[in-house]
């Protein structure tokens, strides 16, 4: 069986979709995978809630220990990144990045891209980039299939832990009291607690280690820039997106400029989102729509592709995988 480090950033403030990412890709991989976890201690709790065997250490003590095949690092932050890029190497061990829009950039053997507008990878590195390559919950390619008709009209928002959660939590209010006969559900992230719901169609959604189950049976979805709007277009579910932090930007412009998302603004503008689902709300054409041209651009096979590539990198090692290949 395949020895994988994960190296991946969390924490209450950063979120927790890089653990949650490489949970499913360990899932796929079906690899002897540990998780190093750079976020303190509510990021290796949720580690572990999400099936992750923690391991702690500086990058060469962890390699020191484990003999991996292969190096993963999933971590927005370039300098954190390149550290466990530089412990690989002199282990020559191959190593591979998760990136969206190029964030945390290191010279790692494989870059992983799935972002709707991919950065160019760094110079001599190999990539896998755009939405094909997008790692999403495997549970998403047979919910895509199911997906087929619309029941009971739900609205689902979702943009994350903290201040965040509060946020939706807002308008979630706001959009219940205006939409009575609609069922509204607020997902609020790993660490916030339950709140109490002043709306009788209001309800507050446990922790859950992905939110495929809850968006396939979707009407409207406002959601931030991250991993969730690839999950919500997979499925085609018209998206109100809100970009909680200015790097989400690119994102949302990205898809609603090929008519796949709403674009709702900033959390500065968020009561234009409350417009925004009302309006969809009340318009079902447009609804169809926006899905179709959502699930067109996102097809739910990325995390397949990007095990496959990573079981012949670990099988090869690093000259598999040389510059310029």
């Amino acid at each position: 069986m395949t020895r994988v480090v994960i190296r991946a950033a969390g924490g209450p403030r950063r979120g927790f979709g890089h653990l949650v990412r490489c949970a499913w890709l360990a899932r796929v991989l079906e690899a002897d995978a540990v998780v190093s976890v750079r976020g303190g201690d509510t990021a290796a709790r949720v580690a572990r809630r999400l099936g992750h065997r923690v391991v702690e250490g500086p990058a060469a003590d962890v390699l020191q220990r484990t003999h991996p095949d292969l190096v993963l690092v999933d971590d927005p932050d370039g300098r954190a990144a390149e550290r466990w890029c530089r412990a690989a190497r002199r282990r020559r061990t191959p190593v591979a990045s998760v990136h969206d829009l190029g964030l945390g950039r290191c010279r790692s053997d494989l870059q992983i891209d799935g972002s709707i507008e991919p950065i160019r990878p760094e110079k001599g590195s190999r990539a896998l980039r755009g939405p094909r390559y997008a790692v999403l919950d495997p549970a998403l390619a047979r919910l895509r299939s199911l997906r087929l008709s619309e029941t009971e009209p739900r609205v689902l928002i979702a943009l994350g832990g903290g201040a965040r959660a509060g946020l939706a939590w807002r308008l979630g209010r706001r959009i219940a009291r205006q939409l009575p006969d609609v069922e509204v559900r607020v997902a609020g992230g790993f660490v916030d607690r339950q709140r109490s719901a002043p709306e009788p169609n209001l309800r507050w959604l446990p922790p859950a280690n992905g939110l495929g189950r809850e968006l396939a049976r979707t009407t409207v979805a406002v959601l931030a820039g991250g991993v969730t709007l690839y999950e919500a277009c997979c499925l085609g579910v018209p998206v109100v997106a809100l970009a909680v932090v200015p790097a989400q930007r690119p994102t949302i412009r990205a898809f609603a400029a090929r008519g796949a998302a709403i674009d709702a603004g900033t959390s500065r503008t968020a009561g234009r989102a409350v417009e925004l689902v009302l309006g969809l709300m009340h318009d079902a054409r447009r609804r169809r729509a926006i899905g179709r041209r959502a699930r067109a651009q996102v097809d739910g096979r990325g995390v397949w592709r990007v095990a496959a590539a990573l079981s012949r990198l670990a099988a090869g090692g690093r000259g598999s995988w040389r510059h310029g290949d």
